[in-house]
């Protein structure tokens, strides 16, 4: 590629660019839930259960952010509903819910009820009610709770999401360039602004290290769920009238309202329901390259794959090896909008549970504590992402502007050159069902780490002259 197509490439363009800052993944995302921790869904886990094949666990995370140092003042809502909702049939409506209902105000006393079972008729979708038959279990947070087939537990632990999403503001704000400083094999380049690499090999900084959250975890049968691809989402809701609840808040998969849902549009997004994703936020998700150029100019997956190349981003310590083979073929210009949207987790419970299926059905197959999600958002969008460069560069992907093209502009474009956040050490940088979270996941359930303590004040040093 010409080197000096790519100075100017980066001269005149991506370093000089600014954009608003994201907020910190699904963390505090949107305007309601900021004030609203309680009812504010961090993240929705969905995956078989590494003690029996024959069972999958569901969950999700409120209260982001949670200080160690004051655990008592964490709690689940007692007037919120907290579903995890399930479609069984691909139309992307929910026909089997989870509904959790918490009493008592105090975090380390509350009690919990939930129901299982179909959604009321003509109760699917944002406004719901309680399914009217007596609870499938009772239980109280803090301890693992039985009934039957079903197993819970709820409460505070180890919030397992690991991005630098500190470094993601600084990138789209204009004040550094990627995650990890790199100087490009291009001396018109130059150096990327970034990261140091520290003594450990590592360079990135977990902004959610350190902090806990409130969390439902859900052992229960497969067959409860049925075979095949289902579909999983997470939704608050409030009261409405006597017995009716309002969703106020929702998640799928990892970060897609922060990334690809401007800030303005989040509360919206989060009143809306899966089954009209598509007509609705399609125009949100950049198109897909494919192996057919668009621009005339090479525009396609293997163009892609140069410009990376060229720049010395697709090994360590600049970045992350590509993803995709050499051989993958792609036909399909929607292939993220099919990924991304409609915004569910999608789990094939008929896969070995650790087979991460990355991209084939999804961004990967339902979602474990210790997967690593950005990285595997990060790799999917920097090879597939189709950008919209000027004419006068004449690289792959310049020309007139396309419609469904990110901008020239979109400094999301430089946060995902590397293809990583940079967390992990390099050598399991290839490991995407590692994150690098230092709470290692437990091996028997709930699986969730165990809540980061109090911390400790050290012991104070004896006084001079002291005998001790």
């Amino acid at each position: 590629m010409n080197r000096l197509l790519l100075a100017t490439l980066f001269s005149v363009g991506w370093l000089t660019q600014a954009s608003l800052p994201l907020a910190a993944a699904d963390h505090r995302e949107a305007p309601a839930v900021n004030s609203a921790g309680e009812g504010d869904l961090g993240d929705i886990f969905a995956f078989l259960d590494p003690n029996d094949s024959n069972r999958v666990v569901l969950a999700f995370g409120v209260n982001p952010f949670a200080v160690p140092a004051i655990p008592g003042s964490y709690k689940f809502s007692p007037d919120y509903l907290y579903q995890l909702k399930v479609d069984r049939t691909g139309d992307y409506n929910e026909d089997f819910v989870v509904q959790v209902l918490f009493d008592g105000t105090t975090g380390p006393s509350q009690t919990y009820r939930v129901y299982t079972g179909a959604p009321e008729p003509g109760q699917a979708g944002a406004l719901n009610k309680v399914v009217s038959r007596a609870p499938s279990l009772e239980g109280s947070v803090n301890r693992v709770n039985t009934a039957g087939e079903l197993m819970t537990w709820a409460g505070l632990r180890e919030d397992p999401f690991v991005f630098d999403a500190s470094q993601l503001n600084r990138i789209l704000a204009g004040a550094q360039d990627v995650f990890r400083q790199v100087t490009t094999p291009v001396p018109a380049i130059g150096t990327l602004r970034g990261r140091a690499v520290r003594a450990d090999g590592t360079s990135g900084h977990d902004a959610f290290g350190g902090f806990n959250g409130s969390f439902f975890v859900i052992s229960l049968p497969k067959s409860m769920l049925g075979s095949g691809i289902v579909n999983v989402w997470g939704t608050v809701s409030a009261p409405i009238g006597q017995e009716s609840y309002i969703q106020f808040e929702r998640m799928g998969q990892q970060a897609f309202s922060t990334v690809f849902v401007p800030g303005p549009l989040r509360d919206i997004f989060n009143l809306g329901v899966p089954a009209d994703d598509v007509a609705r936020f399609s125009n949100l998700v950049p198109d897909a390259l494919t192996t057919v150029e668009n621009d005339g100019r090479g525009n396609t997956t293997a163009g892609r794959r140069a410009v990376l190349s060229a720049l010395g981003l697709t090994r360590t310590p600049a970045g992350a090896s590509l993803l995709l083979p050499e051989t993958f073929a792609n036909t399909n210009r929607n292939l993220l909008r099919a990924a991304l949207l409609p915004d569910v987790l999608r789990i094939d419970l008929n896969r070995p549970g650790a087979d991460l299926a990355v991209g084939q059905f999804g961004l990967q197959n339902g979602r474990r504590p210790g997967d690593d999600v950005v990285d595997i958002l990060l790799r999917l969008a920097r090879e597939l992402a189709d950008v919209n460069f000027p004419a006068a560069l004449g690289v792959p992907g310049s020309g007139p502007a396309r419609a469904g093209a990110l901008p020239f502009a979109d400094r999301r474009v430089l946060a995902v050159l590397q293809g990583t956040d940079f967390i992990k050490p390099d050598s399991r940088l290839a490991d995407l069902g590692f994150s690098g979270d230092t709470g290692a996941p437990l091996n028997e359930f709930p699986y969730f780490p165990a809540p980061i303590g109090v911390p400790v004040d050290p012991a104070p040093s004896p006084s001079a002259g002291s005998n001790n």
